[in-house]
């Protein structure tokens, strides 16, 4: 082989190294979205490196990384997700971010009358709630529903279970059903959406990221994780109508 081919191959070896290293495949929750691909923007352009993201239920991206045992990090809206994954020792480093709040919300033009879960329960609306095998804020919706003291009138009320919370978003924005629970952050954004004040007890699901040591870089995944994190990509969370973790 002449040194000009051996020169050749080092460069596309090189390049090809490289390209593997700059690209983080992340999976994250699907209320998280917004928020996430601001802050993905940004990554990528201060460090030139890529986020494959893939968005999705909680439960159903739990399942794919225990299929594959693969990815560089997990962003998950509540922090059970990820500590799962840790009890099997697949957490190199993790972060807190913000709360994931669920909220009831009853479409405005069908909120007449709904003050709290009590009108609720005594009204002939359609509710929706996630699937709480699922999403980690379908899980938050059986307990609200249980708390507001109207668990068993409210659940004959129920028409659909979804696999993603946006799922839920959409119904009700489109007026297939009148009320559901959703994420804070989605109802305080939407004018078209009266929230309902929560009853006591609702435990609130803490949003983490966490690096995987599936990761073939993990130095690299850890850098997403810290990124993520810093006080103004935590912002970005705030403005968007997610909740400060208590300090």
């Amino acid at each position: 082989m002449s040194k000009r081919a051996v020169l050749l191959a080092l460069v596309l070896l090189l390049f090809a190294t490289g390209a593997e290293c700059a690209e983080r495949h992340l999976n994250a929750g699907a209320g998280l979205r917004v928020p996430a691909e601001r802050i993905i923007a940004k990554f990528e352009s201060e460090t030139g490196h890529s986020v494959r993201v893939e968005y999705g239920g909680m439960g159903q991206l739990l399942a794919r990384y225990k299929a594959t045992g693969s990815g560089d990090a997990f962003l998950s809206g509540s922090e059970e997700y990820v500590q799962e994954i840790a009890r099997d020792g697949g957490v190199i480093a993790e972060r807190p971010l913000v709360l994931h709040t669920a909220v009831m919300v009853v479409a405005k033009n069908k909120s007449d009358g709904i003050a709290n879960f009590e009108d609720l329960a005594r009204s002939n609306l359609r509710l929706g709630l996630g699937d709480p095998k699922a999403i980690a804020l379908g899980r938050t919706g059986e307990t609200m529903l249980d708390a507001s003291g109207f668990g068993e009138e409210l659940r004959q009320k129920v028409v659909v279970r979804a696999t993603s919370i946006k799922q839920i978003f959409l119904y009700v924005l489109n007026g297939e059903v009148d009320a559901a629970v959703i994420g804070r952050s989605d109802a305080v954004n939407n004018p078209s959406l009266v929230m309902l004040p929560s009853p006591e007890g609702i435990p609130q699901n803490v949003s983490v990221i966490a690096a995987l040591a599936s990761s073939r870089h993990p130095e690299a995944a850890k850098q997403l994780v810290d990124f993520f994190s810093r006080k103004e990509n935590i912002q970005l969370f705030l403005d968007q109508g997610f909740l400060p973790v208590a300090e």
